[in-house]
């Protein structure tokens, strides 16, 4: 991997935060993590980041400090664990860009009446576990008794569960959402990962965009 590959992964710490609320941060993460192919020994994070409507849509970049743990893995005994980790990738969606904007609004428009029971009940649980968890750390760790344990569990399975409901009707639509997989196939073909059939089918969807 020449240098100039290596500089366009490596995370910038003083990167600038996006200005969407987090539920719009979050049907935008849901929309492109839903369609992010499995790639051998890479695991991918999308975060949401305003990196200014010049610069490009998506960007893959990786994690400084998990690169250099790698790096030194190969000539450092004890370290060849890291080796053997998968490669940590994020997958940064610029908000600031016009294509990011009108994934985020179709998105919106398409799954906003499946989601408003959803939402709702996912805040009536995400509130009632912070009410358990406030209760609950006003006790030491062995003063919790199986039924505060199972409540709390319990409060966390609803929590998710309410999750999951959103992240399957927003997935359901990214699967027929040609910009999200654009643009995922984007990324990955500037940073050489796009190969074999699924550089194909980004050619062929290519062509189709274009006849229009």
């Amino acid at each position: 991997m020449d240098s100039d590959i290596i500089d366009r992964l490596i995370v910038k710490q003083d990167a600038p935060k996006n200005n969407l609320t987090d539920e719009q941060s979050d049907i935008l993460s849901a929309a492109f993590s839903t369609q992010l192919p499995k790639l051998e020994k890479t695991e991918f994070t999308v975060q949401v980041d305003a990196l200014g409507e010049q610069s490009r849509p998506v960007v893959i970049t990786q994690n400084e400090w998990m690169r250099r743990m790698k790096e030194m893995s190969r000539y450092q005994q004890g370290m060849s664990f890291y080796g053997q980790m998968p490669d940590a990738m994020n997958l940064v969606l610029n908000s600031d860009h016009p294509l990011i904007k009108r994934v985020l609004s179709d998105t919106t428009a398409a799954t906003e009446e499946a989601l408003k029971p959803i939402i709702a009940e996912l805040k009536g649980q995400e509130a009632r576990l912070a009410a358990i968890r406030q209760q609950q750390d006003k006790k030491k760790y062995d003063e919790l008794t199986k039924e505060d344990r199972d409540q709390k569990d319990e409060a966390e399975k609803a929590v998710q569960a309410e999750k999951d409901k959103r992240m399957q009707v927003i997935g359901d639509y990214a699967k027929g959402n040609s910009v999200v997989h654009q643009l995922i196939d984007l990324a990955l073909l500037q940073n050489g990962m796009l190969r074999g059939e699924a550089l194909d089918r980004f050619l062929k969807r290519s062509v189709d965009l274009i006849v229009g």
